[in-house]
């Protein structure tokens, strides 16, 4: 992956204030970072999600600073309960966030599943060379509503970065696929997850 993409990806998720993984999560709360099963087989109970992803897989340790927003009081605050990022051995990598939403959060008539794509995908891209191609497109994963925003480089016109958000047992979650060949394929896993 260039370093222009790692810069995306970490400005992506830092501009929502999520941390990359924290170091010890995998013994505390396995059930919440999942895993990976046949090299390319990613399971989330937490959200009943399962994914066959192409080629071999892993799950990284990757530790940051949550940046601490005393002032914001919406659902999306402080770092994620679900946070996980994994890499294949070829050219991709998965980052896969989730927050667990109060009562309140869950009400879709006055919080729209668009409205936190809006926030999580479309808000995210300030500050970085990425601009979407195409427009926020509404789609089903696994059964379940959901948004993708596939993003290139300014000036490119094949996507390199694929943002989903959606919702699962009581989390909205933001995953983006990130990959420097053959997005079809990543985007093709990805939109075939199944959830219990």
């Amino acid at each position: 992956m260039s370093n222009r993409q790692n810069t995306f990806l970490f400005a992506l998720l830092l501009a929502l204030a999520l941390p990359r993984a924290y170091a010890g999560e995998k013994d505390t709360k396995p059930d919440l970072r999942g895993s990976v099963s046949a090299d390319n087989v990613y399971a989330n109970p937490a959200l009943g999600m399962t994914i066959k992803l192409p080629g071999n897989w892993a799950l990284l340790d990757i530790t940051s600073e949550t940046p601490n927003d005393p002032g914001c009081t919406g659902p999306l605050c402080g770092p994620p309960d679900i946070n996980v990022v994994l890499e294949s051995k070829s050219s991709y990598r998965l980052y896969l966030s989730g927050w667990k939403l109060s009562g309140q959060y869950l009400n879709r008539t006055r919080y729209p599943l668009k409205w936190f794509a809006q926030i999580m995908l479309e808000g995210s891209l300030a500050g970085t060379d990425l601009v979407p191609v195409g427009d926020r497109t509404a789609l089903q994963l696994g059964g379940k509503p959901a948004f993708r925003l596939l993003t290139a480089r300014r000036g490119e016109a094949t996507p390199t970065s694929l943002g989903y958000v959606s919702e699962s047992n009581g989390y909205v979650f933001l995953m983006v696929g990130a990959t420097r060949t053959d997005p079809q394929r990543l985007q093709a896993s990805i939109e075939a997850m199944k959830f219990d």
